[in-house]
């Protein structure tokens, strides 16, 4: 799963998001930004999202995807 939402029980309760990536990064937020991807993380699925450092494997490996198909490099 990409992200667990919770709401901890506290007198100042807060929904909290961990959003986690298939590499094992996990990076948490709350309050009104909880349902917000965290800066340079990406969707890639209903269900899951990775993280910045695994997004940007993502396009360099889709970017010389096109390059070895298009004859360049």
């Amino acid at each position: 799963m990409g992200v667990a939402f919770s709401s901890p029980d506290s007198p100042l309760t807060r929904i909290t998001a961990v959003y986690r990536c298939r590499c094992g990064a996990a990076v948490s937020g709350s309050g009104e930004h909880a349902g917000e991807l965290p800066p340079g993380w990406e969707q890639v699925s209903a269900e899951g999202c990775i993280c910045a450092h695994c997004a940007e494997l993502r396009r360099q490996a889709a970017a010389a995807s096109v390059d070895s198909t298009s004859g360049a490099g």
